[in-house]
């Protein structure tokens, strides 16, 4: 058995967001999300990480193999140096020390963003091919695995805080307001609800659009779609429930995949 596969290696996966930095540990019965801080300011950064880190995973993160996913390039440097000075360990990324073992049919395979590489990855492990990947947090991606295993692109759109946050920041009059699931789809009463079912129900139904044409593209009407992020769980209720599944954990399932 190779030291990537074996339970008794541990394993610490690092995935650093525009938004959030998510860390986990695998354990043998699976992985297991401990931390997770604002991205910003990456400043201070490992110090925050460092301040929140749990007592028994210090102590674990000595002998443990740590892996990287970062779509945030200002912050990688001060992860690597807090894993190395505190810890002893070396930080690996993908798409930098270590690849990212899928094929794809994308014009510029090397731009595809090594998250979206990870979670497709991450759902041809635990769901087979084809299937569908949504990705809902600071952005919202739709991606294909086709039917081969192979990563066959996608979508890209803003997500529900940040299409909020544009419509405040770029207009006059509209005020700032929280995105959650509406209790129907019917006209908003008022400018809030309005700009809370409008930001809501474009994503919600953007998602559901481009299920029906990869659906069709994969030729398999029961293609799977796997939901993670963290604001899946809004989008979830507007999906269909036959064939859906969440996976809060996708990337860092693709990074243990990635090893083998």
């Amino acid at each position: 058995m190779t030291q990537e596969r074996s339970p008794r290696v541990p394993l610490h996966g690092v995935d650093i967001g525009n938004t959030s930095v998510k860390i986990a540990r695998r354990s043998s019965d699976g992985w297991h999300a401990f931390l997770r801080v604002p991205t910003r300011p990456v400043e201070d950064l490992a110090e925050r990480i460092l301040a929140d880190f749990p007592e028994p995973e210090r102590r674990r993160a000595g002998r443990a193999r740590c892996l990287g996913s970062s779509v945030h390039p200002a912050a990688e440097e001060p992860l690597r140096c807090l894993w190395e000075s505190e810890f002893g360990v070396k930080m690996e990324f993908f798409e930098q020390e270590l690849p990212v073992p899928l094929a794809t049919t994308v014009r510029e395979p090397g731009k595809v963003g090594t998250d979206r590489l990870l979670l497709a990855l991450g759902a041809l492990t635990l769901h087979g091919a084809p299937c569908i990947v949504v990705s809902a947090g600071t952005a919202v991606t739709v991606d294909l695995v086709d039917a081969d295993g192979r990563f066959a692109g996608g979508a890209i759109a803003p997500g529900l805080r940040l299409a909020a946050d544009a419509l405040r920041q770029n207009t006059a009059l509209l005020p700032s307001v929280r995105v959650g699931v509406p209790s129907d789809i019917q006209p908003g009463a008022d400018t809030v609800e309005a700009i809370q079912r409008g930001v809501y129900w474009s994503c919600a139904g953007g998602v559901l659009a481009l299920l029906g044409g990869y659906r069709t593209v994969a030729s398999n009407p029961e293609t799977p779609l796997v939901c993670t992020g963290s604001d899946a769980p809004l989008l979830l209720p507007a999906l269909p429930r036959e064939g859906t599944m969440h996976e809060p954990l996708l990337v860092f399932h693709g990074m243990e995949a990635a090893l083998r």
